[in-house]
């Protein structure tokens, strides 16, 4: 049997073997754990999650709503008289599409009118009791609220308000604006996670009505009706104990409690023990049959990677050893990805071969050691003027090609005369040679009609000519 198959064989048994024992391992350790790790892990975790994403979705409203109270045009609205009423209309009905908030408003203070974006549809009035909330609100300290309501106006449906204190510049009340958003989003969420989780999660107002829940559960009204439930009532709204476990009809329970300030409502998320133990079994299985189609797909993932190493193995490396610059086998790969590319007419190309002028002189006169000193510092210079995004490699010898991606023949032409100008007068180059350094630079765009063979050829000819014509020049093809 060959070394790479006995690998293989070894690596296979033992990723098998960890996979069952592992699954039967965290079955049976589930088994015994689970209502620890329900009261210690998953409904504290869930509880935190819920609330987290509620804070979420409110955000983007509650910034809205300071952005109406604080605007001066609603400001100036109100204090002059709010005399064109198609104004305001139009000012809601923009911020209500703009946001895609289901409704927005404003009372005045002055007249006490109620605007919405169809309109002028009421007067508050004190002694109104669905007008309460704006005197309560009115008379708060509070700048802003939320509160959810029904709201006669708006379908009956249950929405979250945002109302937001409007102030003149002398810092008075002037009036009150907001949003109103429905809250299906919300309910989708709680079914989603009766659904997918077993939990059933529902929202219970201070006075121990059910305000929010998944279509599924079984619960409805007061929790001082629900067996089990209604002897937690006083320990839920004490804030003393969060956690619970309770018994009805059904089964027995696992709850965890969150008070959430900014609504007014606590947040129940609960689990039935006996409808999660019966889930582990089927859970097992799929999450073994899983481990093995994983361990089946990393076996093949090694296997394949083997094959490609053992393949890589017999290749160059990618790199110069010297200048650790990319070498030209590399070069050619990455110029044929790009070519790809530049074909499709996703890019342009440019090519930039570079050679350094007398540097046989060079190592005839300081030897092959201060040479490479040379190279080194020609490699970096090259490295740091041009863009991260381009293309540098050894070509060989004292050569050095550059692939430049996303540029015109101007701009390539500019990098170029850059670069020759910048080793010429390099510092430490001077202070390894005693003298300037200069190169000669080939430069050519790449196009359509052209291979990539064609394009070398085309730009090598170019940097003979810079030779050619005295050296410590750029030459476009």
């Amino acid at each position: 049997m060959r070394l790479k198959t006995k690998v293989v064989v070894i690596i296979a048994g033992l990723l098998l073997g960890v996979s069952i024992l592992g699954s039967l391992f965290n079955y049976l350790k589930s088994v015994n754990e689970t209502q620890a790790q329900l009261q210690n892990t998953s409904l504290p975790l869930s509880v935190d999650n819920i609330y987290t994403e509620i804070q979420q979705r409110m955000i983007e409203p509650l910034l809205v709503s300071s952005l109406m109270a604080h605007d001066t045009f609603m400001r100036d609205w109100i204090m002059e008289g709010e005399g064109d009423m198609n104004g305001i209309v139009r000012y809601l009905t923009e911020i209500q599409q703009k946001y895609d908030i289901f409704t927005t408003f404003l009372v005045s203070d002055v007249t006490k009118h109620y605007y919405h974006p169809r309109g002028f549809i009421d007067v508050v009035n004190e002694q109104n009791s669905a007008d309460a909330w704006y005197f309560r609100f009115k008379n708060q300290p509070e700048v802003y609220e939320i509160n959810l309501d029904y709201n006669a106006n708006l379908s009956d449906a249950l929405i979250m308000f945002i109302n937001y204190k409007v102030m003149n510049y002398k810092n008075e009340m002037i009036g009150a604006t907001g949003v109103g958003v429905k809250l299906l989003n919300i309910e989708a969420m709680l079914n989603s996670f009766k659904s997918k989780y077993k939990y059933d999660v529902y929202f219970i107002d201070p006075k121990g009505e059910l305000m929010l829940y998944s279509q599924g559960l079984n619960k409805r009204g007061n929790i001082a009706n629900i067996a089990g439930l209604s002897e937690l009532k006083e320990a839920i709204f004490s804030g003393k104990q969060t956690q619970f476990e309770y018994k009805d009809t059904e089964g027995e329970y696992l709850l965890n409690t969150k008070y959430i300030d900014k609504l007014k409502l606590h947040l129940f998320v609960e689990i039935n023990k006996k409808e999660y133990l019966a889930t582990l079994q089927k859970t097992f299985y799929t999450n073994l049959l899983m481990s093995l189609l994983v361990t089946l797909l990393v076996i093949a993932i090694i296997v394949y990677t083997i094959n490609i190493y053992q393949k890589q193995l017999v290749q160059l490396a990618s790199e110069d050893a010297l200048t650790k610059l990319y070498n030209r086998r590399e070069f050619n790969e990455q110029f044929e990805r790009f070519s790809k590319m530049h074909h499709k007419g996703q890019t342009s190309l440019a090519l930039m071969l570079i050679d350094v002028d007398d540097f046989k002189e060079v190592n005839d006169t300081f030897g092959h050691l201060v040479g490479d000193e040379v190279l080194v510092r020609l490699a970096q210079l090259l490295k740091e003027n041009v863009r991260s995004s381009d293309i540098v490699a050894r070509w060989g010898g004292e050569e050095f090609a550059i692939l430049l991606v996303g540029v015109c023949i101007e701009t390539t032409e500019e990098i170029a005369q850059i670069l020759c100008e910048r080793i010429k007068h390099d510092a430490v180059l001077q202070g390894i040679l005693g003298r300037a350094l200069s190169v000669s630079i080939g430069v050519g765009m790449f196009n359509h009609l052209e291979s990539q063979d064609g394009l070398v050829h085309k730009v090598d000819n170019a940097l003979y000519a810079a030779k050619k014509a005295g050296k410590d020049q750029v030459v476009i093809a």
